[in-house]
């Protein structure tokens, strides 16, 4: 029977993305000051361009890397918590007649049995109760549902048990990026405040919102950063690796003082800045009607402030044209504030460490109850924005497909 040799630590969040693989490992740390999260270990590399251009062999592909990092760094044991791939899970969003928690269930499942295209009875089902909602003068309960085919997930056990690890959870990207933000609601305030996290990544962008410990809603939107590399790759006329070493570039020579000024100083970095402005603003376009739809669906308040995750979170281009867009605080998130994050290698930690929200989010996955800050000051509350009220109108925009029961 395998075991972790000490039983803080936790098994590692493994997060297999479209072009890298990333790996962290935890533990839960006490002290007179309360518990506390420290970084066992930390490793990512880009995995091979066969296993970019050909998911189902994804897994296959990456396989020597995965083995590769854990063998290079201090982690202990080789137990992991994994998502299942976008490609294997299926997500709807359901609404209900308001039910008791022991009813919830049953109904949840009569519904999924006309929705999905495949035999719920050959599959696993999971879901979150999202909040209650107004379906014309109707009180309703609006379900996330969850479902993956279970050939596809033994199949894909398979996968990963040829790489070296022991799976001990499968988890979803959304309730795993979400995790890493959910350890800061620790406050009856804060169970009232409405998160809104943004994780762009290389393919897709995903749209979390919820309202303290209760994910409300989400939705994938289909522009992520390699939309980005192939505008600047079309207008510079160079190769998208090209594209993406000099955007990597600009980006990291980049100063918080630079502005429009200092870009025009610079012709090369003019240029991807106008190449990927219809990109981003195609995706603020996006990102505001999932937040219109929710602050009407859910007669919520709108977020005290937006967090972009992900590889392209720190853009500040993209910053500056999802804030205008939305007309809310938009921030790189900071996943790792106050953990020890001594442990991992100094590249690694640099900036707000967006790029590492989901494979921490999947390394708490067991971990329950609050901790303090590493240095035991406490965490400051942002006040609210004259503009979180609730919305007053209701209006038709587009979010989720929604199935009625």
């Amino acid at each position: 029977m395998w075991s972790l040799k000490r039983p803080n630590i936790q098994p590692i969040g493994l997060d297999l993305g479209h072009d890298s693989v990333k790996l962290m490992q935890l533990e839960v740390c006490k002290s007179v000051k309360g518990r506390s999260l420290s970084v066992v270990a930390a490793a990512k590399q880009a995995i091979p361009e066969e296993a970019r251009k050909n998911p189902a062999r994804r897994v296959e592909l990456a396989a020597p890397v995965i083995e590769r990092l854990l063998a290079q760094q201090p982690f202990v044991g080789r137990k992991v918590v994994a998502t299942l791939p976008r490609e294997l899970l299926h997500v709807k969003h359901f609404r209900l007649p308001l039910l008791p928690p022991d009813e919830l269930e049953a109904a949840v499942k009569r519904e999924a049995l006309t929705v999905f295209p495949f035999d719920i009875e050959d599959a696993r089902i999971e879901y979150l109760p999202a909040g209650e909602v107004r379906q014309g003068n109707q009180a309703r309960q609006e379900v996330m549902v969850l479902a993956a085919k279970n050939a596809d997930i033994d199949t894909y056990l398979q996968q990963l048990d040829r790489c070296g690890v022991v799976v001990a959870a499968l988890d979803s990207e959304i309730t795993g990026i979400f995790r890493a933000f959910e350890r800061f609601v620790r406050r009856r305030d804060d169970e009232r405040d409405v998160q809104m996290v943004i994780d762009i990544g290389a393919r897709r962008t995903q749209v979390i919102i919820c309202k303290g410990r209760d994910i409300s809603f989400y939705k994938p939107v289909e522009i992520g950063g390699l939309h980005l590399l192939d505008a600047i790759s079309r207008k510079l006329a160079i190769t998208v690796d090209e594209a993406r070493a000099l955007r990597q570039r600009l980006l990291e020579s980049e100063e918080p003082s630079d502005g429009p000024i200092a870009a025009k100083r610079d012709p090369v970095r003019q240029a991807v800045l106008d190449s990927t402005r219809s990109v981003a603003e195609e995706l603020s376009q996006e990102l505001s009607m999932c937040l219109r739809y929710f602050t009407v669906t859910f007669r919520g308040h709108r977020p005290i402030r937006v967090r972009l995750v992900g590889g392209e979170a720190t853009d500040p281009q993209l910053q500056s044209i999802i804030q205008s867009s939305l007309n809310i605080s938009v921030e790189a998130g900071r996943p790792l504030w106050s953990v020890d994050t001594a442990r991992m290698r100094p590249a690694d930690r640099s900036g707000a460490m967006s790029q590492w929200t989901l494979a921490m989010g999947l390394g708490l996955r067991f971990v329950e109850g609050y901790f303090a800050a590493k240095d035991g000051t406490p965490r400051t509350i942002v006040p609210a924005s004259p503009e979180a009220q609730p919305s007053p109108i209701a209006i038709e925009v587009d979010g989720p497909e929604v199935v009625h029961a």
